[in-house]
Order: structure tokens, then sequence, then C-alpha cells
């Protein structure tokens, strides 16, 4: 059986009166409820996403609250090679 999943985004720094963003709709497979749910969850979890609330709707499917993928960190800088001009 298939489920659709319609996610929605908080994004980072977002203040509490900001509503989520609808971003995606995906659908997962599931013989159970529960079955849908771990699909839905791994799979978000899969793309980086912190999963803050997973609920199932009245009319069928779900709907998911997520905050984004943290940004990839930067590598530092390497440190600059000493100039041999000036050197004693």
């Amino acid at each position: 059986m298939n489920h659709q999943v319609q996610v929605f985004e908080v994004p980072q720094g977002a203040k509490p009166d900001e509503r989520p963003r609808p971003v995606e709709r995906f659908s997962v497979g599931g013989e159970t409820v529960d079955d849908a749910r771990r699909a839905a969850m791994a799979r978000l979890r899969a793309d980086g996403r912190t999963v803050r609330a997973l609920s199932f709707l009245a009319e069928g499917g779900l709907a998911a609250v997520v905050t984004p993928p943290a940004p990839a960190p930067v590598p530092p800088a390497a440190p600059k090679a000493r100039s041999a001009r000036g050197a004693r």
C-alpha cells in the first residue's frame, strides 16, 4: 500500500509564529501505517533532515515537519607560507 507524505520545512532561525512551508511530496510503501512511518522517517533522515513531527492525516497519508540539513562544514584554511623576504 502506498502512502503520500507531505513535507513542511521550518527554516533555520525561524520565529515561533512563522508557519512551516510546504517543500515536497513523495510516496512511501508499507503494509501498515507503522511501516509507512518508518519508511518516511528513513527517507527524510537520509536526506539529512531533522524530523520535528510526523503525523497521520485524517484523509490518509502523513505530514512531516522538518528542519533543513545542516550546512556542510567548511574546512579550515591552510596556513599561508611565510615570505622569504626580510628573513635574516
